[in-house]
Order: C-alpha cells, then structure tokens, then sequence
C-alpha cells in the first residue's frame, strides 16, 4: 500500500471517530423524561413542601405537626389514575416531626402542564 492510501485510511477513520464522537456526547448531554421531571420537582420542592404542610387533607386531618419533609427522588414516576385522567408525577415522601421521627409517608401527586417536559405546576393531589 503506498503513503497516500495509508494517510487517507488514516484520516478516514479520524473523520468517522469524530463524528461518532459528536453524536454520543450529543445523546449523553440530553436529559432523560425523568430527570427533567426531578430537576423541575426539585425547583418547585418548596411549593411542594408548603402544599403538604398547609393544604394536604391527609396531613390536616392526622394534625401532624411537621418539621421536615424528606423527598425519595428516585421513586418519581408518571401515573394515570383512571382511563380518561390526567397524568401525574408521582414521587414518595416521609414526614418528620420536630424530634426528626418519621411519622408517616405516602405518595404526593403532582400535575404539571406538560408531562414530559414539565414548566410549572396545574394542581397538587
């Protein structure tokens, strides 16, 4: 084989791993469902919080005094209560009170305006 075959073999094949490159770190950057679904709970976590503490009937109705609310991150999923519902995001939650004891923990429902790639929150359940 003489050295220009050899150079554009070469170059040929750094062409194609940069372009392989290119798109892998393309896909990889992109944020899944899921964690745009998190990172938007987690912006709105204090609205969140609040809606628990002051308007959740089950937490109104036990007249919990709660100190801290911790969020399980990794159990947040989409959920469709009935056929014809709206879909939700649905992640899990504990209760403290003020001596850090858990004293309970349930699944919180929270409607956005797009599922997917969720802005701002419709209704909390």
């Amino acid at each position: 084989m003489g050295k220009k075959k050899k150079w554009l073999i070469s170059v040929g094949i750094g062409i194609l791993l940069v372009i392989l490159t290119t798109i892998g770190v393309n896909k990889v950057s992109e944020p899944t469902e899921k964690e745009r679904q998190i990172t938007f709970l987690k912006e709105h976590e204090k609205k969140i919080t609040e809606y628990v503490k002051e308007r959740n009937n089950y937490v109104i109705l036990k007249k919990y005094q709660i100190k801290n609310i911790q969020y399980d991150w990794e159990t947040v999923r989409v959920v469709q209560g009935m056929a014809f519902s709206p879909k939700s995001i649905a992640v899990n939650i504990n209760l403290f009170d003020d001596t850090d004891k858990n004293i309970d923990g349930f699944e919180i429902y929270i409607y956005p305006d797009n599922i997917s790639n969720p802005t701002k929150i419709k209704n909390f359940e």
